[in-house]
């Protein structure tokens, strides 16, 4: 995963709070804002050459920590192994999960920069407008469109707008997650423990190409 798609899907897996119900409108106004505010806590920092990666990791679990499904994302990402997995193991994962994403986006979004983001027109919400569908087109300097769609819904219990899966430039992100989980299992024999244990492996690679790619 390169760090534009590491970018764009740090920033649209973010959930919008609504204190007003299931308003499709409000998580199309407050995305803005959301976006440009945890951009400003990023661009901010960069101005202090010492900060570490665990700062950074630290930053955007401040941004995101709190509004976040990660658990509702990575039992997604499981899909049919969810069920197989003992409660150990889906705490693991988990753990995991959560994990590498805040340590590969910390790292893709300090390299990441000089774009502009266009959100479109709003879409329909569907199903008891709970749920609908926000785009956008994020412009890179040199002048490339990336087209994005997220899907979202409205949780009722925490009353808040919030993302469950998105789609960039034609690839769903969703998808790609539970294939690549799927995968680890199937060459692990169906061992949930090893695959979980790949999945740590593979991410922390994926970083250092990243590293590497820098230079």
């Amino acid at each position: 995963m390169n760090k534009l798609a590491l970018l764009l899907c740090t920033l649209l897996w973010m959930p919008y709070v609504c204190a007003n119900g299931p308003q499709l409108q409000d998580a199309h106004i407050m995305v803005e804002e959301r976006i440009h505010s945890l951009l400003g806590l990023i661009e901010s920092s960069k101005s202090s050459k010492q900060i570490t990666e665990k700062q950074r990791i630290a930053l955007v679990d401040e941004a995101l920590g709190e509004v976040v499904d990660y658990k509702r994302i990575a039992r997604r990402v499981m899909a049919k192994y969810y069920k197989k997995a003992s409660k150990e193991q889906k705490k693991r994962f988990f753990a995991v999960f959560k994990d590498s994403l805040l340590g590969t986006y910390a790292n893709g979004l300090w390299e990441f920069h000089d774009y502009k983001v266009r959100l479109l027109p709003l879409k329909t919400a569907s199903e008891g407008k709970r749920k609908g569908s926000i785009g956008f087109e994020v412009i890179t300097s040199s002048g490339r469109i990336f087209p994005v769609n997220q899907s979202v819904f409205f949780h009722k219990k925490n009353q808040r707008w919030m993302v469950q899966n998105v789609i960039i430039n034609g690839i769903n992100m969703g998808q790609l997650f539970r294939d690549q989980f799927a995968r680890l299992v199937v060459n692990n024999d169906g061992n949930i423990d090893l695959a979980i244990n790949a999945w740590t492996d593979e991410i922390k690679s994926g970083r250092e190409k990243l590293e590497v790619n820098k230079l």
